[in-house]
């Protein structure tokens, strides 16, 4: 007798190895590609982070303005953000906020379209100390280390 074909054993397995590699490699494509997301913010706080420290070398204060700082900060549309507040970029909105020579703060809210895992968060950096953090801890654990 000649047989052609899989037999249901051998269906099933391959149906559950799929599974399997489909319910682990999901989830973590989502979260290498929000990772990557998170780049744009940190990039951007990294140049408005070191734009802060020159100010405050000639002013003597940090500044809460984009229109203020020495470095051309256009938006998702290409407008510059100097005249307008808050800056929106692709995937992130910044605002700035400065306690005059002492510190200041760079909050990045995440525009629509975030992963349903992670929600709508925010990353606030706090400068000059230079600390990084979430609005929940799985942004903390998961994006931003």
């Amino acid at each position: 007798m000649n047989k052609k074909g899989f037999t249901l054993i051998e269906l099933l397995v391959v149906v559950l190895i799929i599974s399997i590699l489909a319910a682990v490699g999901i989830p973590q494509y989502f979260k290498v590609v929000e990772k990557a997301r998170v780049s744009e913010a940190k990039s951007m706080f990294t140049n408005i982070k070191a734009s802060q420290e020159r100010f405050l070398a000639k002013g003597g204060t940090y500044t809460n303005n984009f229109g203020d700082l020495d470095i051309i900060l256009k938006d998702f549309a290409g407008n510059d953000c100097s005249q307008i507040a808050p800056c929106q970029m692709k995937y992130f909105t910044f605002t700035l906020t400065a306690n005059g020579a002492v510190d200041f703060s760079i909050i990045a809210t995440r525009n629509d379209g975030s992963p349903a895992r992670y929600g709508a968060y925010n990353i606030v950096y706090n400068g000059p100390v230079g600390d990084i953090f979430g609005s929940d801890p799985i942004i903390d654990e998961e994006l931003l280390n």
